[in-house]
C-alpha cells in the first residue's frame, strides 16, 4: 500500500503557471509553516521544490528573489524563503 507523503500539501499547489500564483503559494505555505500546521522540514522541502524546478518564476537574473515575488510576499516571509534557500545553488543549465 502507497502511503500519500504529501498528505499536508493538500491545499498547496506545487506547479504554479505564474509569479504571482508562486507567491500566493508560497504565502500559503509560510503561514502554515508560522501556524505550525507544517514542519520546518516540509517548508523547507517545499521551497527547494520551487527553486529547483520553477526558478525562472522564483529568482530574477541577479540570483536574487524576484522583485514581483518580494513584493507580493513581504519581508518577513522573505526571511523564511531565504532561510530555507540557505545552502542552494541554482543549476547553470
Amino acid at each position: 500500500m502507497v502511503q500519500n507523503k504529501s498528505k499536508r500539501y493538500e491545499k498547496i499547489l506545487r506547479n504554479p503557471t505564474t509569479v504571482k500564483m508562486l507567491a500566493l503559494q508560497i504565502k500559503q505555505a509560510a503561514d502554515d509553516y508560522i501556524a505550525l500546521k507544517i514542519s520546518e522540514n516540509e517548508f523547507t522541502e517545499l521551497i527547494l521544490y520551487y527553486a529547483r524546478y520553477h526558478g525562472k518564476k522564483m529568482f530574477s537574473r541577479a540570483g536574487d528573489l524576484n522583485p514581483t515575488l518580494l513584493n507580493r510576499i513581504g519581508k518577513k516571509r522573505a526571511e523564511l524563503v531565504k532561510i530555507a534557500l540557505t545552502g542552494f545553488q541554482m543549476c547553470m543549465f
